[in-house]
Parts: C-alpha cells; structure tokens; sequence
C-alpha cells in the first residue's frame, strides 16, 4: 500500500468517525445510518466488481449478495447455506464407495520382465559393431 492510499484511508475512517459524533450531538442514532450504509457500499463495491474491469464477476456477484443479505438481515442465511453444503459434501465423501487401490504386478510377472528386458549375446554384439555413418 503506498502512502498516499494510506493517508487517503485514514482521512475517509477521520471523516467517518467526526460525523458520527456530530450526528450522535444532534440526536440522531447513528446505528441506523451505518445498518443502511455499511451493506450498501458493499454493495456497490460487488456491483463495480460485475460492472467493471476490476475483479471477477463471480467474486462481485457474491459480495453485492453478501451486502443484500446483510441490509435485509438475513445474512444468517448465507453461513446457513453453505454450512449445510460442506456438511452434505462431507456426509457424500463418507458414503461413495472408494475405489479399490491397484496392486502392484505378482512376482511371476516381475521375474518375467526382467527375463525379457534383460540384455542378451545378441544386445552385446550389436554394442560393439560400429556403424556406417
């Protein structure tokens, strides 16, 4: 973060916070203010997020969502979800038949390759002819 994005922040949470106090001296409840405001910038930030060239549209479009739930109260719904998601994925992953682990080949196998693959009088010979370049 460069210092002038840091002073920038600092001056907006400044801002916030003078007119917090001065709203709270003239009487008005301020929770109401930030229960609107607060879900409504995250709301716009996921909007610029889909609209823009700034991000990803599928990380905008759950943000505007996580603002909507959160300015209609019922952001309870979207840990609900995807609580019950993993618990489903988890009782899938316990209840799938697995597959069975593959076995290495017996040792009748083994011995016959290397009998195969093993070099022979004929391998040796062809080593030592030279070749007509």
């Amino acid at each position: 973060m460069s210092e002038r994005s840091g002073k920038f922040l600092l001056g907006l949470v400044l801002l916030l916070i003078g007119g917090l106090v001065l709203l709270d001296q003239l009487g008005i409840d301020s929770g109401d203010i930030l229960r609107i405001l607060v879900p409504g910038v995250i709301m716009l930030y996921g909007a610029r997020k889909v609209m823009g060239h700034g991000g990803s549209r599928f990380w905008g479009v759950l943000i505007f969502l996580f603002g909507l739930l959160m300015l209609v109260g019922k952001l309870h719904l979207l840990f609900h979800s995807i609580l019950a998601i993993g618990i489903i994925y988890l009782g899938y992953c316990l209840i799938r038949p697995k597959p069975a682990p593959k076995e290495g080949p017996a040792e009748w196998e083994r011995q016959w390759a290397q009998r195969v693959l093993k070099e022979d009088a004929l391998d040796n010979w062809e080593k030592g002819v030279p070749r007509n370049q």
